[in-house]
């Protein structure tokens, strides 16, 4: 008899057990209820092995809390170290939801070959829930709307045509940003790199979505909005990585509500609607659309938020106000954040490789000399530079954990069977430290990707997984060409138009902590020595 068949009639035997308890004396029967309760133990346990055979290896469960305690303070590097005694594809349990962890780039190629589309949803969480029902590209269940927004953000946001037309724009808010870095370093005093690679990121992001810059000594009119601005995107990435234990345990849903989480995400969505609705300035929008439908304005470069407010779902109508906030802050958080994270660990590794610096500057210096700044159209020339961007997107992805994903339907990998609804993690940070495909795969070194590694691109997703910072498949991160370019282009700026130095005294600390984005614990605070190109902008 197999091992299914035995577990059914075991059960079987159970109930019938259980109808004969009805006219059973009082000891027999206590006796009688203590058998059928070992038997019911008994399929419980062997239809629970019978199960885990036809799963992934991974480690044994908690009670209650599935695998969660595992993880720790740094999930990335907890389930790097569980990866490597259990393998590539490892099963663990995030409380009582079942869930798939990809750790090297074989099983990462398999699965996005076999099961891109099963794996295409997002788990709602409590957050999304409040944030936005769901509504946002970033965390919105695979579907229609989902189909409908990112066809709106390829075709029309972050498409080549409205990449090109947007170059203007980049160019003048990193010249902006250049000059007060240069006043900054005429004063001999270090700057927090961080906060201007932060103010960067964030005037390039503003002016393409509402045309605005905050960030720099000129904009004091916008200085409140500036501050809105970074508590907003700051707040949202922390209600997002905060941990809420009935997204994992459903049945402790009134937690949140007890522990005032459920009216602290309120009092953050309040507060980012608010936000958006004075940065978005709908109906101010609305009366330059149709100024400009009765006189035509043939140099106008459309903010994003022209496009979306004159973009037509399928069913003809246009992306309701409400979704407009939500899509607004996607784009503001995720670009700013990212990019600013990872220019500052490009800047760190460079800090503490020298040799390194010094031979991207040549190569910079080569290329552009010394009498014009870098150009966007310079990057395709700087190769190095290109590489060391990629290793630092490699050692320090700025989300090492994908958000997670879920199965729409049972489905085999690897010749394992993974239920419906099973949640997948990326683990993003492993992959790219992969022994199998890299040497010395710790090691900060750009000329790997110069030689055996050199047509492997951060953006090629679909294609290749070795080198996944913007995830990969269907739900790739839709703006990666803008930020790929972006770190190369302000990185290029940086090495070409100062030499840099530690404070006086200071040493540097490579400590991360973990988050939506894996930050340097202690900001970079550098001295910025200008060269000649520097008194260019």
């Amino acid at each position: 008899m197999k091992l299914g068949e035995c577990v059914e009639d075991v059960g079987r035997r159970a109930m019938e057990q259980l109808r004969a308890l009805r006219s059973q004396p009082g000891s027999v029967l206590v006796a009688s209820l203590s058998t059928l309760l070992v038997t019911l133990i008994i399929v419980y346990v062997v239809q629970a092995r019978q199960q885990r055979k036809r799963l992934p290896p991974g480690p044994r469960p908690w009670p209650l809390l599935g695998n969660l305690p595992h993880l720790g303070t740094q999930p990335h590097q907890a389930l790097s170290s569980l990866a490597a005694e259990y393998g590539g594809l490892m099963f663990i349990r995030m409380g009582s939801r079942p869930c798939i962890v990809v750790s090297n780039t074989a099983v990462a190629k398999e699965l996005f070959r076999t099961n891109d589309t099963v794996f295409a949803s997002r788990p709602l969480r409590l957050a999304g829930k409040i944030y936005s029902g769901g509504k946002n590209v970033a965390t919105t269940p695979y579907g229609p709307y989902w189909r409908e927004l990112r066809k709106v953000f390829a075709t029309e946001l972050f498409s080549n045509r409205r990449h090109a037309s947007h170059q203007k724009g980049r160019t003048e808010e990193i010249h902006y940003m250049m000059k007060l870095l240069l006043q900054s370093s005429k004063q001999d005093a270090d700057v927090n790199l961080k906060t201007w690679l932060y103010g960067v990121a964030s005037n390039n992001m503003t002016r393409m979505l509402v045309n605005k810059r905050y960030y720099g000594d000129g904009v004091t009119s916008n200085e409140q909005g500036r501050k809105d601005i970074e508590e907003m995107v700051t707040r949202i990435f922390l209600m997002f990585s905060q941990p809420v234990i009935s997204d994992f345990v459903p049945w402790l849903s009134f937690v949140p509500k007890l522990q005032g989480t459920e009216a602290q995400f309120q009092d953050v969505r309040a507060f980012t609607y608010t936000v958006t609705d004075k940065l978005i300035d709908k109906q101010k929008h609305r009366s330059r659309a149709e100024e400009r439908e009765q006189q035509p304005e043939p140099d106008y470069v459309p903010d994003f938020i022209d496009v979306l407010m004159e973009t037509k779902l399928e069913n003809g109508q246009h992306i309701p106000d409400q979704d407009l906030n939500v899509l607004l802050m996607d784009i503001m958080s995720g670009g700013t954040e990212t990019t600013s994270t990872s220019l500052e660990w490009a800047m760190a590794e460079l800090m503490n490789h020298p040799e390194v610096m010094k031979q991207a500057q040549e190569e910079i210096d080569a290329v552009v000399g010394s009498d014009r700044v870098v150009e966007e159209a310079d990057i395709t020339n700087l190769p190095f530079l290109q590489a060391i961007v990629k290793e630092v997107f490699r050692l320090h992805p700025a989300i090492p954990l994908s958000l997670p994903r879920v199965s729409t339907q049972a489905t085999e990998l690897l010749g394992y069977q993974l239920p419906n609804e099973t949640e997948l993690i990326i683990n993003i940070f492993a992959i790219h430290r992969d022994p199998a495909v890299y040497e010395a795969p710790e090691s900060f070194n750009p000329a790997r990707f110069m030689g055996k590694h050199a047509d492997v691109t951060p953006t090629s997703g679909f294609d290749h997984y070795e080198l996944i910072p913007f995830s990969a498949g269907r739900r790739m991160c839709p703006a990666y060409n803008l930020g790929t370019v972006m770190i190369n282009l302000v990185l290029a700026h940086l090495l070409h138009s100062f030499d840099w130095s530690l404070p006086a005294g200071e040493s540097l600390d490579m400590a991360e902590t973990f988050g939506m984005s894996m930050q340097k614990t202690i900001p970079l605070r550098l001295v910025a020595h200008p060269k000649a190109p520097a008194f260019l902008y």
